[in-house]
């Protein structure tokens, strides 16, 4: 999909963390891609007035579940795109767990050929780290490349030995490949419905052991043998131990957190329940603090969402019973606004760098960036307006957050995808998704 005639963006500040633009300025937009920046032109075809909004690079999420094929009960890649879209995010990544799991070229193949026809955004796709998620045999991790995976990941299915874990980061450095990483020491963590701490006493609950996360870092490090950075990344942080390990580890990993470990403790499932039940699970305000201060000195590079939908009477099975996850994609970017500018005092182009920039150059994706010749994907929102987050007027599936209700700041206005406008003022452009995005 290409848009023939120009498309100009006037008067927005145009904050692109790649570049350091961060300035008043027009953008003309041709072809799909971008034509010029900084200058005025009167180029014909529409005009987006953006005074008063910033616009950056589409936001870009390493860590997503689209739960198809297999589980299109608590999302599809249609809803989970929409969602991605109207959360102001042109690029999301998919993690393996669906059935059948993304572990052999053709079912790539197969999966890839679904998102061709029913993604309104770009949508990478991450290869399973073991066939079918068995966590026993590896798969072919060149030929995933080759298939067109973005990375390769355990998330949810960890590797169980020290042996799985060197082999797999060098098939990854053979490969290209990023390996993504769940940090979790299940022998510390077996059985634990949240954090373990006075929350999970006052409720009853069995908790995971806080240690859990530093352990599997510790692993990881272990099982890296060779000289350098190791091309592993650490999903969803959690802890401040799981922070401290990553500054002790010269030349160490990348890793990611989510808004939920930035803006909420265990304390936040005394009101919200299993909304508020995640793997791993919200921990102290220690940790919180650590996490922040891990975001805002680059220890912790990218933000993520770990978007994970579920029914909601899989949620209402309890405390005990109900799945981990949370949705995550259309208050991503208002809750890393509330809480790294707002309450952190973080510079705003660097806490876009977390959902932009960053998460792109770690994959290899050509988007993230306003440069001439870049690919036309831009996100324009409006950080001085708020919004009350509804659920029920998601375009996810889900329903199972914890900010419901919350006033936010940040609220998206449009975003272009390849050059043309798929969703603005709250409405999607057209009632089929857009063709020729991956």
């Amino acid at each position: 999909m290409t848009s023939e005639r120009a498309l100009r963006i006037r008067g927005g500040r145009v904050i692109c963390p790649a570049t350091g633009r961060d300035e008043q300025a027009d953008i003309t937009v041709s072809g799909g891609r971008i034509a010029s920046v900084g200058e005025e032109t009167a180029a014909p075809g529409a005009v987006i007035d953006a005074s008063g909004m910033v616009v950056c690079p589409g936001l870009i999420d390493l860590h997503v579940h689209l739960r198809e094929p297999g589980a299109e009960q608590k999302e599809t890649i249609e809803t989970g795109t929409r969602a991605a879209v109207a959360g102001g995010f042109t690029t999301v990544a998919a993690m393996p767990n669906t059935q059948p799991a993304p572990d052999t070229p053709s079912h790539v193949a197969e999966i890839r050929q679904r998102i061709r026809h029913r993604a309104w955004c770009r949508v990478g796709v991450i290869g399973a780290a073991t066939l079918a998620n068995d966590r026993e045999t590896l798969t072919d991790f060149q030929a995933l490349a080759e298939a067109g995976c973005i990375a390769v990941s355990d998330d949810a299915f960890m590797l169980r030995t020290r042996e799985q874990r060197r082999e797999a980061l060098r098939r990854c450095a053979e490969a290209g490949l990023r390996f993504i990483a769940h940090a979790e020491a299940e022998d510390l963590s077996a059985g634990g419905v949240i954090h373990r701490g006075e929350v999970s006493e006052q409720l009853g609950v069995p908790g995971q052991h806080p240690e859990t996360e530093v352990r599997a870092i510790e692993a990881w490090r272990e099982a890296w043998d060779g000289a350098g950075r190791p091309p592993l990344h650490i999903a969803h942080l959690s802890t401040a131990a799981g922070v401290r390990a990553l500054r002790d580890w010269e030349d160490g990993p990348t890793a990611e957190t989510a808004p939920h470990y930035l803006a909420l403790t265990h304390e936040a499932v005394l009101e919200h329940g299993a909304n508020a039940k995640m793997n791993p699970p919200l921990r102290t305000e220690e940790d919180r603090q650590a996490l922040i201060e891990a975001v805002r000195d680059g220890v912790v590079g990218v933000i993520a969402t770990d978007h994970a939908p579920h029914t909601p009477d899989e949620k209402a099975a309890g405390l005990r019973d109900a799945p981990f996850g949370i949705i995550g994609l259309e208050t991503a970017l208002s809750v890393a606004l509330d809480v790294l500018v707002g309450e952190a005092g973080m510079a705003l182009p660097a806490v876009l760098g977390t959902l932009t920039s960053t998460p792109a150059a770690l994959v290899g994706l050509s988007q993230g960036r306003i440069a001439p010749g870049a690919p036309a994907d831009l996100l324009i929102f409006d950080p001085a307006a708020t919004w009350e987050v509804d659920p029920e007027r998601f375009e996810t599936l889900g329903r199972n957050t914890p900010f419901a209700g919350c006033a936010l700041p940040g609220r998206v206005e449009t975003v272009i995808i390849n050059g043309r406008p798929v969703y603005g003022e709250g409405r999607f452009a057209g009632v089929s998704p857009p063709r020729g995005l991956n």
